[in-house]
């Protein structure tokens, strides 16, 4: 089983893309085996999600100070070596904090079959609508997920 999981929240725009990507997820016709889940700023789900699914993609908006791309991978375990150069906030808990008590709880090769798709935003506001920039990440991450991982083509989750 795999399970796409988004983060965010609509009413702080770009903060939603997460939930953004996850709704046009539900509206295509994908694979049985992929759950798709709205998990709004429920970070502390994850830990019943590892459980239960093979691979797990998380979907959330990050911010970060470094040169990269609009749109990011990396394995849950990378987010822990690099705390400081990636912010993801997972809501009630950030992500870093998730991954760090799953390690401790389970081992560092649980994070394996965690992937998170990073979308990267700029600021936060009260907005319902998505800022051009990132509405466009979102539609490519869409496409990603669903012409790539879903069909079985992994590579970009070794990025």
């Amino acid at each position: 089983m795999i399970c796409v999981v988004g983060f965010g929240n609509l009413l702080l725009g770009d903060d939603g893309v997460g939930i953004r990507i996850i709704q046009r997820l539900k509206m295509m016709d994908l694979p049985s085996q992929v759950d798709i889940i709205d998990a709004g700023v429920y970070g502390a789900i994850l830990f019943s999600l590892v459980e239960k699914y093979n691979k797990i993609i998380v979907v959330d908006a990050f911010r970060s100070n470094c040169d990269i791309e609009n749109i990011l991978f990396m394995k849950a375990s990378q987010i822990i070596k690099e705390k400081e150069k990636y912010y993801f906030s997972g809501h009630d808990l950030s992500l870093f904090d998730i991954f760090s008590m799953m390690k401790s709880v389970h081992s560092e090769k649980i994070l394996d079959n965690i992937c998170i798709m990073g979308i990267r935003i700029h600021k936060i506001e009260e907005s319902l609508e998505l800022s051009d920039d990132v509405a466009k990440s979102a539609e490519r991450a869409v496409n990603m997920i669903k012409d790539d991982f879903l069909r079985g083509d992994e590579s970009w989750m070794n990025h």
